[in-house]
């Protein structure tokens, strides 16, 4: 089953028709020090714009699967840094970061200098409209400043839907 992101079909350019994916093996789009950023699908695009922003440096890493996904590549990233946060669209309750975080927690423990946390969409249904669509799933700005707030204090930022005081 392969899900693919609407918000990425007003995109427009050339397609590398060369490039091959192997199911199962993830990306490391950009190296860093500070910190391994995991996305998938549009959630990239964020990503990489927010760590630009932020002017961290960030280890972007796009899963590309769920299932399976990439155990090896993020460990050795997240060993690298020391800190994780995934970034998804999936709402706070039930996404796919929860098990990536669960995992790496797991094998990794002693690695990490900080709490592993998720940048996700809020519990709340979908908005169909696109403008609210876009109010709902995590922007560059509060990916940029969550990614900002956990290398320079090493906590874990309430998530953006919180602060911008759109649930609690």
């Amino acid at each position: 089953m392969f899900l693919e992101p609407r918000i990425l079909y007003a995109e427009r350019g050339e397609v590398d028709t060369s490039l091959k994916m192997e199911l199962g093996k993830a990306r490391v789009l950009q190296t860093g020090t500070d910190i391994t950023v995991v996305s998938l699908g549009n959630m990239v695009n964020v990503a990489r714009d927010a760590i630009k922003e932020s002017g961290i440096s960030a280890e972007l890493i796009d899963l590309a699967t769920l299932v399976p996904w990439d155990r090896e590549t993020v460990l050795a990233s997240v060993k690298k840094t020391g800190r994780l946060v995934v970034v998804e669209e999936s709402p706070w309750s039930g996404g796919w970061g929860s098990e990536i975080i669960s995992y790496v927690t797991g094998a990794a423990f002693s690695a990490l200098k900080s709490a592993p946390f998720r940048i996700t969409a809020p519990d709340v249904p979908v908005p169909y409209n696109g403008t609210l669509e876009a109010r709902y799933v995590p922007t560059v700005p509060n990916v940029a400043a969550a990614l900002s707030k956990a290398v320079s204090s090493n906590e874990v930022p309430q998530p953006w839907w919180i602060t911008e005081g759109l649930s609690k």
